[in-house]
């Protein structure tokens, strides 16, 4: 065993991230009372560094500075070190990162670093920090000297009111609730901007960096089922399209990158996050059920398949993400010299691989060579004269070939604590695509993952956030229940029985009684932790949607399956809130536009199958709701000598089987319509309820 010389705290943590910095000469505390309390018996300002345990710039602030015992002796003499993981605390990172918006001038991002006084209020914000200041960039010797002569100085009482009326500014306008629906009309002008956004050639949304985020096609394919506008299908299947052949796709093992550094999606930032691969595999999912082009079902299985290989704990739930470096380089492992690939696949063999593939002796990237692909297979193959089909099986074995050879190479760092909210995203899609593609593999994972999730982090009527290692940590916010309720109805909805609607409803109770504003919104947190300054709303989409937006869909979901006013009343006053938000700034809020549509969709439908004790019809009946495209079905199973069903859902005790017969009622605003038991008739009225 390797003796390190120095040792802190974070030893005693379980965050990848916080371990990783264990070993610094940095005296670093975890978010806590400890930290708080020291910081105001010694009088220090706390200096709070928050990232993730796989951000590359995260990894060089620490290299260069945090593991430098020069730096490391003048950060301990002038501050409370506090390190915070983003992914366990994310109303922490939330929190100062907005505030770090309003003192910055540049972009925020990671590592974000933030300096606070002892009462938690911040004076002072940057992201990456060099040892000494150069090319532009405050260097921590020059801040730490700054900071100490303000904290000792004339101008430390400024400072002090400066840093509590930030705070009370932003309570201030922490809003809550709305008076007014919003119109219909904001669908279609959501749609519009997005259309002013978008970038027709290579996809997504104009500029770089750019993100593929996945919810905004979602909305479009949304929007393509209630209105006569092309543009939306153009524009979402040049998006999925554009990035799949991008190098931000791992051709070989499956799975989207974080973002690319260019506009055509080819130069990723090589991390691969989970929430970004539960979207995206559900953005190609419906886009498969809308075009039924199987290019698109393939890529939904690659990305699951990935995540089950490589991103899964044995007993079910979904690590959080893959490095972008390895063998101290970014990208190393997904990269490739055009020399490997012709000694791995022969010199003539390759030739093609490499044409296609774009790979060449110079590389694309620091002389190495990121895999994509400029034209399409059918494409590519016309101009060989040659058929698609053989051609893309030969890909498909000399993609198989360099997979098992990168195996052999050192793999990133994988970050596997396990997420409750992002657990939700993934077992969601999931489980929606076992039931579209009638895939077992799919639903049962999602299943354990549930189940292991409601073992390890539902505890005593509460969510908890994270599990490692054994351990489950931090109560859960909106995000971790809005998400997992999300999950729990398509488990139930896809027929995996009533025990996921109940735990759904009680995850909702929680959310009633503990999160949400009287007449409004729902915080991201509960209110119970002292230590958070101010407690907020969040309504705008990030990289994740936005937990109210979600858990409006949630609640619009339930009123369907059960009837129960309640939950339309919570559901409308979200979208009050949130009304002035989207009027300002459409794109921002496509989750709420979603909303909108299922909210004003009159022809949405609750289908009740009522099986008998032969279950007929069931799996067809599966397949029947989920090959087609249906993005406002409510559908309740009720099982034979099903009592807790009939308890949670008390409308459907006088819908019952014909003459013992599986039996169909399709209910439209409040009323059902006669029962069908012959299988033709069933395929009939449902398919009339399709979207597209």
């Amino acid at each position: 065993m390797v003796e390190r010389p120095y040792t802190n705290r974070l030893i005693h943590q379980k965050s990848p991230y916080l371990l990783q910095h264990a070993h610094n000469p940095v005296d670093w505390y975890p978010w806590g009372p400890e930290a708080f309390q020291a910081a105001r018996d010694q009088d220090k300002p706390i200096f709070l560094s928050i990232g993730y345990a796989t951000c590359h710039w995260c990894h060089v602030m620490e290299k260069e500075s945090f593991e430098d015992p020069s730096v490391a002796d003048r950060m301990n003499h002038a501050f409370i070190n506090i390190k915070v993981d983003r992914e366990e605390l994310p109303e922490i990172d939330s929190l100062y990162m907005e505030f770090a918006q309003s003192m910055m001038a540049g972009a925020a991002g990671w590592p974000l670093n933030v300096i606070l006084t002892p009462e938690l209020q911040p004076f002072f914000a940057a992201t990456y920090l060099p040892p000494r200041s150069s090319h532009g960039l405050t260097g921590l010797f020059e801040l730490i000297e700054r900071i100490g002569e303000v904290w000792k100085g004339d101008e430390r009482e400024r400072i002090m009111e400066q840093a509590e009326r930030i705070v009370e500014i932003f309570a201030e306008n922490v809003h809550e609730s709305g008076d007014e629906l919003p119109f219909k009309e904001q669908i279609e002008d959501t749609a519009l901007t997005l259309f002013k956004l978008a970038d027709p050639t290579h996809g997504g949304i104009k500029g770089m960096p750019k993100f593929p985020i996945g919810y905004q096609w979602n909305f479009l394919l949304h929007y393509a089922s209630m209105a006569d506008d092309s543009r939306s299908l153009f524009l979402t299947e040049r998006t999925l399209d554009m990035m799949h052949r991008g190098g931000i796709y791992d051709h070989l093992g499956g799975g989207f990158s974080r973002y690319s550094v260019d506009d055509a999606w080819l130069v990723p930032h090589f991390e691969k996050m989970l929430y970004d691969n539960a979207l995206l595999a559900n953005s190609y999912l419906e886009a498969w059920q809308v075009t039924q082009r199987p290019f698109y079902k393939t890529v939904c299985e690659e990305v699951l398949n990935y995540v089950l290989r490589d991103m899964t704990h044995p007993d079910g739930g979904f690590y959080s993400a893959e490095d972008a470096d390895s063998e101290g380089h970014e990208g190393y492992f997904y990269t490739w010299s055009a020399e490997e690939i012709h000694n791995i696949l022969g010199n003539e063999e390759s030739k093609l691989f490499c044409e296609f593939y774009s790979v060449t002796p110079q590389g694309n990237f620091e002389g190495r060579n990121i895999l994509h692909t400029p034209r399409r297979l059918e494409e590519f193959a016309s101009l060989k004269g040659m058929d698609a089909q053989e051609l893309g099986s030969l890909f498909t074995l000399q993609k198989q070939i360099l997979w098992k050879s990168r195996e052999r190479r050192q793999h990133p760092l994988k970050d596997d604590k396990i997420l409750c909210s992002w657990n939700g995203l993934m077992i969601y899609s999931m489980a929606e695509a076992g039931a579209a593609f009638d895939d077992d593999t799919y639903l049962k994972a999602a299943v354990k993952a549930a189940r292991f999730i409601r073992e390890n982090l539902w505890h005593e009527g509460h969510l908890l956030r994270r599990w490692r290692d054994g351990e489950g940590m931090y109560p859960g916010g909106l995000d971790e229940y809005a998400f997992l309720i999300r999950a729990a109805l398509s488990l139930f909805e896809i027929g995996q029985g009533t025990e996921w609607l109940e735990w759904a409803l009680e995850m909702t109770d929680v959310l009633s009684d503990q999160f949400k504003v009287e007449n409004g919104a729902f915080y991201q947190t509960d209110g119970t932790d002292t230590n958070i300054i101010l407690r907020k709303i969040h309504f705008a989409d990030g990289a994740e949607p936005s937990g109210n937006a979600i858990h409006c869909e949630n609640l619009l979901r339930l009123y369907q399956i059960t009837s129960d006013q309640r939950y339309l009343n919570q559901a409308e006053d979200i979208l009050k809130a949130v009304r002035y938000l989207m009027e300002n700034y459409p794109p921002g809020y496509c989750f709420h536009a979603m909303n909108l549509i299922r909210y004003y969709d009159s022809d949405a439908v609750t289908t009740i199958v009522v099986l008998n004790e032969a279950q007929q019809y069931s799996d067809e009946l599966r397949k029947l709701f989920y090959h087609a495209y249906f993005p406002h079905r409510a559908i309740v199973w009720s099982y034979p000598h099903d009592e807790r069903l009939e308890q949670l859902i008390p409308f459907i005790e006088n819908q019952k089987t014909i003459d013992g017969k599986t039996t169909l009622y399709i209910c439209h605003q409040g009323a059902c319509q006669k029962p069908i038991t012959e299988f033709s008739e069933m395929i009939t009225a449902v398919h009339k309820y399709a979207a597209l």
